[in-house]
């Protein structure tokens, strides 16, 4: 041990790191770039980042990275099944918009690559361009390290409050991971990392803030301000990243809620040439929604919580192989259908959990067959009915049941209420009475089905053919924004234009948010027509 510090070595290559004691063994491998499956967020609940250690009699023991403190020097061997891989979660797919691509007909090809990050709270999503080209040469999106010290922004703001240092951990974990999925695409590509010429990064204010080193905490407190709204560039060298030099654009920000993710998403469906009374929702751990009036935006943020993401449920996972993510119920003596995320098309492959739009997906399915009530109840004549079994014990990988509970169902309704109740707020705002189109962006939105998200009382009732999915639109206009800066301005431009519709200072918010949470009646023309 050197300078308090304690020894990880890690067989059977025989590489040695260094691990401050008193930290977590998975915390303490993140600072060495080495990223380990946390499924569970570092709860201990998923199992996924189970370890070998040497014990004292030479003998192999199965641990939980999250959980294992480093008190001392340590040896273990780390199993292919728990290190994080560059397929780890599911990418929605990119759509870049006629206005973008017609900007790179007939230009000559030249080498100049960079790089896209679409920073969300539970994914990182990062993109490698060419950029004179305008194209995407390859992708990869990973869990968000930071999710060890919680679910949301709400959560790791508190931690860097409780302590300053924490506030630096954030940003290298982050800074890490980001430069770890980079140095992935550049491998996959057989290209150097000289050839990175600059980065663009949209993402929540908090999430921003803490990349950039600023501290959030003005946006935890009353009246929730960020501490700096305007577009920066900075070096990627002064926020710590040990590969080549380059340049970080970020994008402006409209609140401490309102984000360049959103900005990014409204440049990438072209929000401003859309009819009036189309809605974005960008969906994910946070909602971010905007609206065009007639004459600007209105934006909004609702905190729909974990669950969508596949956080916080009894048998959650992400979207990563291995995770159910659509249920059918058929009848009710037999166990449903599902199907689960299996990118190689493997057929022996068995399920690990669910994901968010199979919580959705499976939810949406007890409404219809009548297994829960109105209220999000099991009904009344299962009283002993505390949980839904989708597959049995010995049918998954680990051999334990994969199911949905009550309190399940609870976090969904919160999560719905939430989307709805801020949809309605921000159609008042301006004037309307309804929308006449609504996007759906962001990873878990894009897999989500439209009629499930209308069962359950996500989004407004009405004609399917005027529900657009539109894939991970931050990504897609953070990599817009990187090959031409023509929509950088263009998201400076929309910034200054949006109303923010402040739901937390709404007295009344708090009323319909309740009355949401209950699930919609079915006996509708909508409802009918499934």
């Amino acid at each position: 041990m050197s300078d308090n510090k304690f020894q990880i070595h890690l067989l059977p290559h025989g590489r040695k790191v260094e691990a401050k004691p008193g930290r977590s063994l998975m915390e303490s491998l993140m600072d060495q770039s080495i990223f380990l499956r946390s499924d569970c967020g570092g709860k201990g609940v998923c199992k996924k980042c189970r370890i070998k250690v040497v014990a004292e009699n030479g003998d192999l023991e199965l641990k939980k990275a999250c959980t294992l403190t480093i008190l001392k020097d340590i040896a273990i061997e780390i199993p292919e099944s728990s290190m994080l891989s560059s397929h780890i979660i599911s990418k929605a797919p990119i759509s870049l918009p006629a206005v973008f691509k017609d900007r790179f007909k007939n230009v000559n090809d030249k080498k100049c690559y960079g790089i896209a990050t679409d920073l969300g709270t539970t994914t990182i999503a990062i993109y490698l361009c060419n950029i004179t080209r305008g194209r995407v040469l390859s992708s990869l999106a990973v869990k968000n390290p930071q999710a060890l010290y919680g679910d949301d922004v709400m959560s790791r703001i508190g931690a860097i409050g409780q302590e300053e240092k924490n506030l630096g951990h954030l940003q290298r974990l982050v800074v890490r991971a980001i430069e770890w999925g980079i140095k992935e695409l550049l491998i996959s590509l057989d290209l150097e990392e000289e050839m990175i010429s600059q980065m663009v990064t949209v993402g929540n204010p908090t999430m921003i803030h803490i990349l950039a080193g600023v501290d959030p905490k003005s946006i935890g407190v009353f009246p929730y301000q960020p501490v700096f709204k305007k577009s920066r560039n900075i070096r990627s060298k002064d926020l710590g990243f040990k590969i080549k030099d380059f340049s970080i654009q970020l994008l402006p920000q409209v609140s401490g809620f309102i984000g360049g993710d959103i900005l990014s998403a409204a440049i990438a469906v072209d929000l401003e040439n859309q009819p009036e009374g189309t809605l974005l929702v960008d969906l994910g751990t946070n909602g971010e929604l905007m609206l065009k009036g007639e004459n600007g935006f209105f934006a909004t943020s609702c905190a729909t919580g974990p669950a969508f993401e596949g956080a916080s449920l009894s048998c959650g996972m992400q979207a990563i192989p291995g995770a159910i993510n659509k249920v059918k119920i058929k009848n009710l003596e037999d166990l449903p259908e599902y199907s689960i995320i299996n990118p190689s098309n493997s057929s022996g492959l068995k399920p690990s959990g669910i994901c968010g739009t199979g919580v959705i997906s499976a939810v949406a399915q007890f409404y219809r067959k009548n297994i829960i009530t109105s209220d999000g109840a099991f009904k009344k004549e299962s009283p002993e009915k505390k949980q839904f079994v989708l597959v049995p014990e010995n049918s998954s990988v680990d051999g334990s049941a994969v199911f949905i509970t009550q309190k399940d169902i609870r976090s969904v309704q919160l999560g719905k209420a939430a989307l709805i109740t801020g949809i309605e707020f921000l159609l008042k705002e301006a004037g309307l009475e309804k929308a006449e189109k609504i996007i759906i962006a962001g990873a878990f939105g894009s897999f989500l089905d439209k009629a499930d998200m209308i069962t359950l009382g996500m989004i407004p009732a009405m004609d399917l053919g005027r529900v657009d999915v539109a894939g991970n639109s931050a990504g897609a206009g953070a990599i817009m924004v990187l090959c031409d800066n023509v929509f950088l301005e263009k998201t400076i431009q929309i910034a200054s234009k949006v109303m923010v519709v402040d739901l937390a200072c709404n007295q009344d918010f708090q009323d319909v948010f309740i009355q949401k949470l209950n699930f919609p009646n079915l006996k509708n023309q909508f409802e009918k027509k499934l």
